[in-house]
């Protein structure tokens, strides 16, 4: 796919459009996560006020950042001497498994052509608390270094909810690079209790 000038519905078949405010081999000044949320919002502004489409494309990338959570699609993405074509090519055949819904596949293109495509579990949390948040919802996001057993889901989300209350939307994911332990986001608050984080200040210390 070929980039095109804006990322909207209007786009024409066979081309990556660029949402507003992302362009194409942009620099990487800016960090991963404001990057990622840049996407998301791109993303979002073209489904405001569809419910039903915002959650069809936020279980798209719900099944999207779950494959990327994978060690072989870590690696693929990536791996320099990969084209960025053909890595379009490869995750518009995900998406295709997924059935995905087209402005997801277009984002997927996006992120390809603009050598992002390990950004999805990023984008996918950022479109997810905009979602959230357009809705008068404050959602809490448990990332831990695989994904739990249902057991310990219900447990963590137990307990989740007597302190939040019983309405409080959680959703899971998992980050290998945590290492171990859990990192609980309540809107833009972050508590981090990860082993990456404790080796981190352990570090600091010493």
């Amino acid at each position: 796919m070929v980039p095109c000038g804006t990322f909207n519905s209007a786009t024409g078949a066979g081309c990556a459009p660029a949402p507003h405010g992302v362009t194409h081999n942009e620099p990487r000044r800016a960090t991963l996560s404001d990057t990622a949320k840049r996407y998301a919002t791109a993303l979002f502004e073209t489904v405001r006020g569809d419910d039903a489409l915002q959650d069809r494309l936020r279980a798209d990338l719900a099944g999207l950042s779950a494959v990327g959570a994978e060690a072989a699609f870590r690696r693929f993405v990536a791996n320099p001497r990969i084209t960025p074509e053909d890595k379009a090519r490869v995750l518009d055949q995900v998406a295709g498994r997924l059935a995905a819904a087209e402005p997801t596949r277009r984002l997927l293109a996006l992120l390809a052509a603009n050598d992002r495509a390990g950004l999805i579990g990023a984008v996918a949390d950022a479109f997810g608390r905009l979602v959230d948040a357009a809705r008068g919802r404050e959602a809490v996001t448990v990332t831990a270094a695989f994904d739990l057993p249902a057991d310990l889901k219900g447990r963590v989300e137990t307990r989740l909810r007597a302190l939040l209350g019983a309405g409080t939307l959680i959703r899971h994911r998992s980050d290998p690079g945590a290492l171990g332990g859990l990192v609980v986001q309540i809107g833009s608050k972050v508590f981090d209790y990860s082993i990456r984080h404790h080796l981190a200040r352990l570090r600091q210390a010493i």
